[in-house]
């Protein structure tokens, strides 16, 4: 029995049967929800936790900018190949892929490194980031990380996509499409189910469903990879719930800004949202493109009060919109 056979067996019996499958996982597996990783993504698992490093480094009276800004550049806990990966270089325009993985929100910007500079303006207190608190910049610094752990498993998707239809297509567990289909699985959970979008969705309105429903298209989508065929309705799948997430954080952040009570919780809770915008462009702009300028206009500045209960109304009919 080939290896790729015998893991479709293996993993079909984890996604019906998962608390009885545990035991036997291997130790570089992971699993939740019914997926099970077929490739070993344990180094990118281990991503998020730069994020939570940074947001460590930046809470209590004294936020250590400086410790931030370097793990956001050069990243701690995500060591790949010849060189340890972090957020600001897949945020800077990561192999020049953002054209093709984001090519909405690169139109958009007008700029396929739209995601980076923002975060090092926030994180070195300059620009229009300069005059905001600490609390502030430290709202959309959370947001914007998040945001880009988002953009990143849209990247695993475009590229488990690129090498399953190549004209010679590249089905290696080590570095082929599955591959790339599990570090979806592995930036979206975060270590432990920690730090990551996963654990962001389970705070927020209808987001259990979100991850829920993510988790069970991977896993029915893997059995194809492993076979040598691409998942092409489970793609689909996935494409979907990977922005429908992004919207559902979104709408969440811009909700805690029409409902805040002072200035202070206002400016924070859109300075989140726009950090969170850095993601749900793309998906808003796939279903709803008019209403960007709008949204945009309820988030300049410190946030327009007027202008915020139009841009969450705006983002609640485009999850209606892009749930047909």
């Amino acid at each position: 029995m080939r290896r790729t056979t015998a893991l479709v067996a293996a993993i079909g019996l984890a996604v019906f049967s998962l608390p009885a499958y545990s035991q036997t996982l291997e130790d570089w597996q992971l699993s939740h929800g019914g997926f099970v990783t077929a490739s070993d993504v344990r180094p990118h698992n281990g991503l998020p936790q730069d994020r939570a490093d940074m947001l460590a480094a930046l809470s209590g009276n004294t936020p250590d900018w400086a410790r931030a800004l370097e793990l956001y550049t050069w990243g701690a806990n995500f060591p790949w190949r010849d060189q340890t990966h972090s957020l600001g270089r897949f945020a800077d325009n990561y192999n020049g892929a953002m054209p093709a993985v984001l090519p909405l929100s690169v139109a958009h910007w007008g700029n396929a490194a739209f995601a980076v500079a923002p975060v090092y303006s926030a994180l070195a207190g300059t620009g229009e980031f300069g005059p905001l608190a600490a609390d502030a910049r430290i709202a959309f610094v959370d947001g914007a990380s998040l945001a880009t752990i988002v953009n990143w498993t849209r990247f695993e998707l475009a590229m488990s996509e690129r090498k399953a239809l190549a004209s010679e297509p590249n089905w290696a567990l080590s570095n082929g499409s599955p591959k790339n289909w599990n570090e979806i699985f592995a930036f979206h959970w975060g270590p432990q189910g920690q730090h990551s979008v996963h654990a962001a969705l389970e705070q927020v309105h209808d987001g259990p469903q979100v991850n829920a429903a993510l988790y069970a298209a991977l896993a029915e989508g893997q059995p194809h990879l492993l076979e040598e065929s691409w998942a092409q309705a489970e793609a689909a799948r996935v494409d979907a719930l990977l922005h429908e997430g992004a919207l559902r954080l979104f709408h969440a952040a811009l909700t805690d800004a029409d409902a805040a009570r002072d200035d202070d919780s206002r400016t924070q809770a859109v300075m989140r949202a726009r950090g969170l915008w850095l993601a749900a462009a793309e998906a808003l702009l796939s279903v709803t493109p008019a209403e960007a300028d709008g949204i945009e206009a309820a988030l300049a500045g410190t946030g327009d009060p007027d202008l915020l209960p139009f841009a969450v109304e705006a983002v609640a009919d485009a999850l209606v919109q892009l749930r047909g």
